[in-house]
């Protein structure tokens, strides 16, 4: 990854990190971080911040508030759905590696699999992963469609590909008859919610949750899917 890029986050990147943290907006949200569970925060968010320029992690103009709009944002399959304990999980898509790595702080016991087809985002998943420890984070370098791991997930979740169509036929290759699709509010939400039909996507949408974080950002949705 070059001279410079291996390790922990340079320090200015994590005191930026710090300017945007804010502990009251997990307490808001039913969570109180242990301080090895706040350094794993400000360094997760640290490397976002440093490798962004280059990878393309998330969109610029989202920096200053990228505690409150990615990593909260982040938590929310778990605050609104749950995940039940020891669950394996797929991430289609991970890019930055929002929403697992935030999920992971909070919850240790649950196994994931990665999967991003662009190389320099999975060169910067795999930094996160060693420097954070997260042993039970399997990445992935390719596409949702040709991964076999012989295995299936308790959960498939998605915070940026694609369709509502196109997530559910991705994702129901890869999911346990019991299990349950997650994907973030899209941009043509209504009308793609309305197109999807259980005959033709062999999926039902059994929630949809609504949200805002911290008072500043509004009308956000999470849809929880599940196989017919």
């Amino acid at each position: 990854m070059g001279k410079g890029k291996k390790g922990r986050p340079k320090k200015l990147f994590v005191e930026r990190a710090k300017t945007s943290y804010e502990s009251k907006e997990l307490e808001r949200l039913g969570l109180s971080p242990e301080p090895e569970q706040r350094d794993m925060i400000l360094t997760f968010l640290g490397l976002v911040l440093e490798e962004n320029k280059g990878a393309r992690l998330v969109p610029e103009a989202d920096e200053d508030q990228l505690f409150l709009r990615h990593f909260c944002d982040s938590l929310q399959p778990l605050l609104l759905f749950g995940f039940k304990r020891g669950a394996v999980t797929f991430d289609i898509g991970s890019s930055g590696g929002f929403p697992v790595f935030p999920v992971r702080i909070f919850r240790p016991d649950i196994s994931f699999v990665l999967v991003e087809p662009n190389q320099k985002k999975f060169a910067f998943l795999e930094r996160a992963k060693a420097e954070l420890g997260f042993d039970n984070l399997n990445i992935v370098h390719g596409k949702a469609e040709n991964i076999d791991l012989g295995h299936k997930a308790d959960y498939v979740i998605t915070r940026g590909t694609g369709t509502l169509h196109k997530f559910a036929q991705q994702a129901k290759p890869l999911l346990a008859k019991d299990g349950h699709m997650y994907m973030y509010k899209t941009k043509q939400f209504a009308a793609e919610l309305e197109a999807m039909t259980p005959s033709r996507d062999g999926v039902k949408v059994n929630e949809i949750a609504q949200y805002d974080l911290g008072n500043v950002i509004h009308g956000l949705s999470l849809v929880s899917m599940i196989i017919l």
